[in-house]
C-alpha cells in the first residue's frame, strides 16, 4: 500500500470519527451524537432530575420506666434540658397544667438521659464512674426507624392500664370518653416539616381503648385487618418541636400528684410500685428519596419509592 493511499484512509477514519461522536445535536446526517449514542443512560438522569424527591427523617426512640423516686427520671434530667426555648411560654404553660412536660438536649446528650437509657435497652452498666457514659459519648437511645415528611408514626408510652383504679371522670378533657376499658396511652409522631439538618415535629397525645377488633383497611393495593380501639385524641396537648441533627426531644411528666392527662400518661400507678415513664426521640439525620416515574398508558405515571 503506497504512503498516499494510507495517508488517504487515515484522514477518512478521522472525519468519520468526528461525525460519529459530535456533541452537537443538529447535523448533516452522517452518525449519531452522543445524546442519541447514551440515550438510555440520559433519558434515566432526566427522568430523576424531573420525578418528586421526599425527605425522611431518620429518628431514634425510646421509653424508660423507672421506679418513681429514681432523682434521674424526676430531677436530674430536666436540670440539663432546655424547656424555655422549645415553644411560648403560653403554650408551655398550658401543657405543664395539664401535666406534661417538653424540653430538649441540644448537641450532646446530659449523661442522666444516657443513663436512663442504657436502663431502657437492658444494657448493663457498671458501678465504677469511669464506665459511665460521659456527655462526648453518644449511645443509641433506642430502635431507629424511618418516617417521610408529612408521614406520622405512633409510640406506644402506657398499655392495659386498668381503668378501674384511675378516676378518669375527674381527668380535664376526658369526661367526653364513652370507652373505658383496656386503655392504651400513646404519643402520634408526626414530621411536619424535613430540611437538610432539622425536622419539626408535631406532638398528639391519644388515648386508645375498648375492644381490639380487626378492621379492614386498605393500604395501597392491598387490603389489611390491623387490629385497632377507639382513638379519643387530646388535641388541646398537642404541641410542636423542632430538632436538629443529633438533638433529643424528651417529653414526660410535670406537676403535682393531682390526676391530670399527663399523669396518665407518664405516672398512672401510684403506692410503692409507682413508676414514672420518660419518652425520648432523637433526630439522627435527614435523607432524601427520588422517585423514578415509568409510563402507563392506563395509570399514567406511577412513582416507585
Amino acid at each position: 500500500m503506497s504512503v498516499r493511499v494510507l495517508t488517504t484512509a487515515t484522514l477518512m477514519l478521522f472525519v468519520c470519527g468526528c461525525a460519529l461522536f459530535r456533541s452537537g445535536e443538529s447535523g448533516n446526517g452522517l452518525g449519531i451524537t452522543w445524546r442519541e449514542l447514551r440515550g438510555t443512560e440520559n433519558a434515566a438522569a432526566e427522568a430523576d432530575e424531573g420525578a418528586p424527591r421526599l425527605n425522611v427523617a431518620q429518628l431514634e426512640a425510646n421509653i424508660v420506666h423507672r421506679p418513681a423516686n429514681d432523682a434521674r427520671i424526676r430531677t436530674l434530667v430536666w436540670e440539663e434540658l432546655d424547656e424555655s426555648g422549645v415553644m411560648s411560654p403560653d403554650q408551655r404553660q398550658q401543657l405543664n397544667a395539664s401535666g406534661f412536660r417538653i424540653g430538649v438536649a441540644s448537641g450532646s446528650t446530659p449523661w442522666a438521659l444516657q443513663s436512663l437509657a442504657q436502663d431502657a435497652r437492658k444494657v448493663p452498666v457498671s458501678s465504677g464512674a469511669s464506665d459511665m457514659p460521659d456527655a462526648t459519648t453518644q449511645i443509641p437511645l433506642g430502635p431507629s426507624f424511618p418516617v417521610f415528611e408529612g408521614g406520622s408514626t405512633r409510640l406506644e408510652v402506657q398499655q392495659e392500664l386498668d381503668s378501674s383504679l384511675i378516676p378518669l371522670q375527674s381527668i380535664e378533657g376526658l369526661d367526653g370518653m364513652r370507652q373505658t376499658d383496656n386503655l392504651r396511652c400513646t404519643v402520634q409522631v408526626t414530621v411536619k416539616e424535613a430540611s437538610e439538618d432539622w425536622v419539626l415535629l408535631t406532638v398528639l397525645p391519644q388515648i386508645h381503648s375498648g375492644t381490639r377488633a380487626l378492621r379492614l383497611s386498605v393500604v395501597g393495593n392491598s387490603d389489611q385487618l390491623p387490629v385497632r380501639q377507639s382513638v379519643y385524641p387530646l388535641y388541646e396537648q398537642q404541641f410542636q418541636v423542632k430538632l436538629h441533627r443529633g438533638e433529643v426531644a424528651v417529653i414526660g411528666r410535670f406537676g403535682s400528684e393531682e390526676w391530670n392527662a399527663g399523669r396518665l400518661f407518664f405516672q398512672p400507678t401510684r403506692g410503692s410500685s409507682a413508676s414514672e415513664s420518660l419518652l425520648m426521640i432523637r433526630l439522627l439525620g435527614v435523607d432524601q428519596v427520588t422517585g423514578r416515574s415509568e409510563t402507563s398508558v392506563s395509570v399514567g405515571k406511577k412513582y416507585h419509592w
